[in-house]
């Protein structure tokens, strides 16, 4: 399907505001959680589904605005918090894109949770080097690499669901689980 300019500003609107309302939702969920810095990511959901329709820089771009404009919206701009988003979100992302045009063909749930351990992954990182300098962060590592094959799994699952709805079909080739 081609696209106009203007149907494509409305789609880049339309999946940015979808895509920060979710991250600013979960946001303010997990601050009555005992462990507020544990997220499934349901934003990533939008990610997801761009990505396997082969849209990668739209989904790179709604990436780093839904990270913006959710901090911006639940004053987390200026916090660790939205630099350590980012930096996973891009990440995961890249691997995800990797994982998407290797002749060896990943499914949508594959992509989607290789993405989330990645992100938890580059996160630790970045807490470990910017944040608390200490190697004792690492250990999170294996508890929060579990939680991101759980959370890409649900993310995953959506996303196919999404496409099948979006795409109007049963079968989508392009993200088969």
């Amino acid at each position: 399907m081609e696209f106009t300019n203007k149907n494509k500003l409305i789609r880049y609107a339309f999946f940015t505001a979808l895509a920060t309302t979710i991250y600013w939702l979960e946001s303010m969920a997990v601050r009555v959680l005992p462990f507020p810095f544990l997220r499934i990511g349901l934003a990533n959901v939008v990610i997801v589904y761009l990505l396997m329709r082969g849209e990668v820089v739209f989904a790179l771009t709604i990436n780093i605005m839904k990270t913006l404009l959710g901090g911006l919206a639940s004053l987390t701009l200026m916090s660790p918090a939205t630099l350590l988003s980012l930096c996973g979100g891009i990440g995961s992302l890249i691997l995800m894109w990797l994982l998407y045009i290797l002749p060896i063909k990943f499914s949508i749930l594959g992509i989607s949770m290789a993405g989330a351990v990645v992100h938890n992954i580059i996160q630790v990182l970045c807490v470990r080097w910017l944040i608390i300098q200490k190697d004792s962060v690492l250990y999170l590592l294996p508890i929060l690499m579990l939680f991101g094959l759980v959370t890409g799994l649900i993310t995953g699952v959506i996303a196919y669901e999404l496409s099948k709805t979006l795409e109007g079909t049963e079968e989508c080739p392009e993200a088969s689980i």
